[in-house]
């Protein structure tokens, strides 16, 4: 399993938020503005990466829809060929 880029990032931002929320309840600190901003942007990172987590989903769920629509059709082929095969022999 590899480590994504965004969760790297992410754990990061998270780290620097709250030093930032910290550092701002406890002393001399930026704005309160640059905490909330470090904060907001590590959510949309985590979006980011789970809505990309969801896409890879959706696309591995739609090839195995196909691999499932042209396994039922192999097996109706099958069965056709089968059916066919058998009425042979019966007229013989």
């Amino acid at each position: 399993m590899s480590i994504d880029i965004k969760e790297i990032l992410f754990w990061i931002f998270l780290a620097l938020g709250i030093i930032l929320l910290v550092w701002n309840i406890f002393g001399n600190s930026p704005t309160e503005f640059i905490a909330i901003v470090s904060l907001i942007f590590t959510i949309l990172l985590k979006l980011w990466s789970v809505s990309d987590r969801q896409i890879k989903s959706e696309m591995r769920f739609i090839s195995l829809k196909k691999s499932f629509i042209k396994l039922a059709k192999d097996f109706t082929d099958h069965s056709h060929h089968n059916q066919i095969i058998n009425q042979k022999k019966r007229t013989k």
